[in-house]
């Protein structure tokens, strides 16, 4: 649908004045494309040093208490090397891990627009946290579980927090704000297949490891996948 239709105004206006009663606030961020990252100089020596330096301590750990404890692997690797870092650190971290990330098809891309965010962000606010790193490690673990999924909008929220949206037409919009606790606040528009001039509209929060069993019934997967 061309983006000069009225009826596209309609439904654009639609899905905004419905996302800011749910979330109360408007998003901060732009929405511009990533900067050229063909002179971005990707340093992954030092995640691995990190991984490298956690391995050789947990190993020694193993070999003193043998017999009184047992090593629990971490879920990732940034789980373990970014616990000591301040937070804007801890979001470099996650970004260099993305970099070297494999099972995300879209990693790098996605590296190259959380690191455009981070530098959007400390342009207007210097002396803040870039973004929230609890709410990017829960966006990229969910990336890592929903490995099918389509490249989204990435954006921040106004308390820093990553907002993916996948949108394919006004009424096929799934939109996840990561909270840094765990938990995912959604907006779902689907077709209302028994009344195709209307629109179902969902909204909630809810675990991120709870989001893709709820929102799969509603046929996302058929624009975001």
């Amino acid at each position: 649908m061309e983006r000069n239709d009225r009826s596209y105004t309609i439904w654009q206006d639609d899905i905004v004045a419905y996302e800011e009663y749910h979330w109360a606030k408007n998003l901060t961020a732009t929405n511009l494309e990533p900067v050229d990252l063909l002179g971005f100089k990707i340093q992954n020596w030092l995640i691995y040093k990190r991984i490298e330096a956690f391995r050789r301590e947990s190993s020694k750990t193993i070999e003193q208490d043998v017999e009184e404890t047992t090593f629990v692997a971490p879920k990732s690797p940034f789980d373990s090397i970014v616990d000591q870092l301040s937070d804007d650190e801890k979001v470099n971290e996650i970004v260099k891990f993305l970099n070297v990330q494999l099972n995300i098809p879209f990693a790098k891309k996605l590296a190259g627009r959380i690191q455009f965010l981070i530098e959007a962000s400390k342009g207007e606010y210097p002396d803040e946290v870039a973004i929230s790193p609890e709410s990017l490690k829960n966006f990229v673990s969910f990336l890592q579980a929903e490995t099918n999924l389509k490249y989204p909008d990435v954006v921040l929220s106004p308390s820093k927090n990553i907002r993916a949206q996948w949108r394919s037409a006004p009424n096929r919009h799934f939109a996840v704000e990561f909270l840094p606790t765990g938990d995912a606040h959604f907006v779902i528009f689907t077709p209302n297949l028994k009344h195709p001039d209307k629109t179902n509209r969902m909204s909630g929060i809810l675990s991120v490891d709870s989001l893709m069993p709820t929102a799969q019934p509603l046929g996302v997967l058929s624009w975001c996948s």
